[in-house]
């Protein structure tokens, strides 16, 4: 190369090095959040922070629906309920995103807002996943006023970050909108959307809807030939005849004489189980707070799947177990419920959502959660008799559980052992 060209050179090189570095840094000025996938798996300290944030979280919304709602069937999602509102947190900003962010149970003196968005995206990946593996749908929606100028980089967050693409809708025209909002539902909840919107505020400026729908396949099936109508003891005046499944199988067994409670864990298919826990007769329900202590004791040892004999110090035990088929439901105006946790500045006109928009105006929120869950005999592989599995002779009788009465659930994930639904079966057939 001559001396000439090389100048001519090194100019070109240095144009392209400045147009790379001014791409880049408009990249970076386009998002606030650099957050890049992770692996679900992965526990680093923020993870850990996360965790236990979103439990304390689960725990008090439990305890504040069983005191709201004693005599109703309960299903949520605290997970999904807790990722949905941390996506929220983009648009806040000031006391609404401290208020909420504490409400949600994590301190901003000891983790930052990055980190925890960072940690929510293993959780958005897990739901995700479970999601392709076909028995639990899981949804964010989100509508914004579309005759608001709304900030670019909080819908591109929302995006990248949560799975979730925001849909501008004019909320001033009410019957239009509650029309449009219902057809966009119901095509992503598989048309599950009987009686969803029943009023829409014309001055409405978010509306966030949050599903969640399982539907639990066992790995082994209950025996189908064998259902028959039992009673089913909803209370002392009322009794109710239910389709009543039973099966005799190795299974996770523990009885806690502290919570006067039995408690067993099953597989269904898909890296979910369940656990359930049946309080004796006439006692009454336990905290959160202790059953989930009870819970954590129950699968202290047991975060690999279910295996013949022994998993860590946790004996399978045989268990003729007797439940009842049921499929419960329910709908929860985060409106009316979180304050009554302490979330409450976002729901006020005062709320703070420069994040979202730099108009300054009395922003109304509005918020739902709907859960559906659904149990049958279903199973990946049939019991044709009792004796499916190998039931040796010398071996002592099976304990038997007999769920008859209200009893709790625990739907997890069963590597991270996070609970992706809680809930109460108070009436088997009052969906």
């Amino acid at each position: 190369m001559s001396h000439r060209k090389m100048p001519l050179a090194l100019s070109l090189v240095l144009i392209l090095c400045g147009l790379f570095n001014s791409t880049c840094c408009e990249t970076k000025r386009k998002s606030k959040w650099n957050i890049y996938p992770v692996s679900s798996w992965k526990m680093s300290p923020v993870h850990h922070n996360i965790e236990a944030g979103n439990k304390a979280f689960a725990h008090k919304l439990f305890e504040t629906l069983l005191m709201e709602h004693p005599r109703k069937n309960i299903i949520f999602s605290p997970l999904s309920i807790s990722t949905s509102l941390a996506m929220l947190s983009l648009g806040t900003r000031s006391t609404t995103l401290t208020n909420l962010l504490k409400g949600l149970g994590f301190d901003l003196k000891v983790m930052r807002v990055w980190d925890m968005h960072h940690g929510f995206q293993s959780i958005v990946q897990m739901l995700k996943q479970l999601n392709r593996e076909g028995h639990l749908k899981y949804r964010n929606m989100l509508f914004i006023d579309s005759n608001r100028k709304i900030n670019t980089p909080f819908l591109w967050d929302t995006e990248r970050i949560y799975d979730v693409k925001a849909q501008m809708i004019d909320f001033r025209d009410v019957r239009k909108t509650k029309k449009q909002i219902k057809h966009f539902v119901a095509a992503k909840m598989h048309k599950r959307t009987k009686g969803f919107i029943t009023s829409l505020n014309p001055h409405t400026f978010l509306f966030l809807i949050n599903y969640i729908f399982f539907k639990g396949i066992w790995e082994m099936a209950f025996h189908t030939n064998f259902m028959h109508k039992e009673d089913f003891f909803v209370d002392e005046c009322t009794t109710v005849r239910v389709d009543m499944m039973w099966k005799k199988e190795r299974m996770i067994y523990s009885r806690s004489e502290k919570l006067f409670t039995t408690m067993v864990k099953m597989p269904f298919i898909g890296n979910m189980s369940i656990v359930l826990m049946l309080p004796d007769v006439g006692q009454p329900d336990s905290s959160v707070e202790e059953m989930v202590v009870q819970r954590a004791t129950l699968l202290k040892s047991s975060g690999m799947r279910f295996l013949e004999g022994r998993i860590g110090l946790i004996q399978l035990r045989w268990v003729h177990i007797i439940m009842p088929k049921f499929k419960i439901s329910s709908k929860i105006n985060l409106k009316k419920m979180l304050p009554k946790m302490g979330i409450s500045n976002v729901f006020t006109t005062a709320a703070n959502f420069s994040g979202i928009t730099e108009e300054n105006f009395p922003a109304i929120f509005e918020a739902i959660h709907a859960a559906t869950m659904e149990v049958s005999e279903e199973g990946k592989m049939d019991m044709v008799s009792s004796n499916a599995i190998p039931y040796h002779t010398h071996t002592a009788a099976p304990f038997v559980v007999k769920f008859n009465r209200p009893f709790f659930l625990f739907v997890e994930d069963w590597m991270t052992q996070r609970a992706i639904l809680m809930g109460k079966v108070f009436n088997p057939i009052a969906e």
